[in-house]
């Protein structure tokens, strides 16, 4: 990201999404993409779902940090408390799915914290 994206571009959440719903079609026909949509108690901002049978799905929650204070390693362990908390999963467990990586994304401009489980 130092070298690919202004500065300027990583100051929503949106543009976040949307960078990482690119990278999340390379995987092709493994996965179904999924953005924005309502499972559990909310609205995940990405779900990988499995279109085969033993690989795991993922789940993406993005937290943005506009103040230069915020410590982006805290909103990462936030973002991804959030997927447990509001029950993110619980479209890709009803569909089946055993193992599911959940993944926590703070961002402030062109840093970035990620924290998986």
């Amino acid at each position: 990201m130092l070298h690919s994206i202004s500065s300027m571009d990583g100051a929503n959440e949106g543009f976040y999404r949307g960078m990482m719903l690119g990278l999340c079609v390379v995987p092709g026909n493994r996965y179904q993409v999924r953005s924005n949509r309502e499972s559990g108690l909310g609205r995940f901002d990405i779900q990988l779902a499995p279109q085969i049978g033993g690989i795991p799905g993922f789940l993406f929650a993005f937290k943005h940090a506009a103040d230069p204070r915020t410590n982006l390693d805290s909103l990462a362990g936030s973002a991804l408390r959030q997927i447990d908390e509001k029950k993110y999963d619980s479209e890709l467990r009803n569909a089946g799915v055993q193992s599911i990586i959940k993944i926590g994304v703070a961002f402030r401009g062109k840093n970035a914290v990620l924290k998986r489980k």
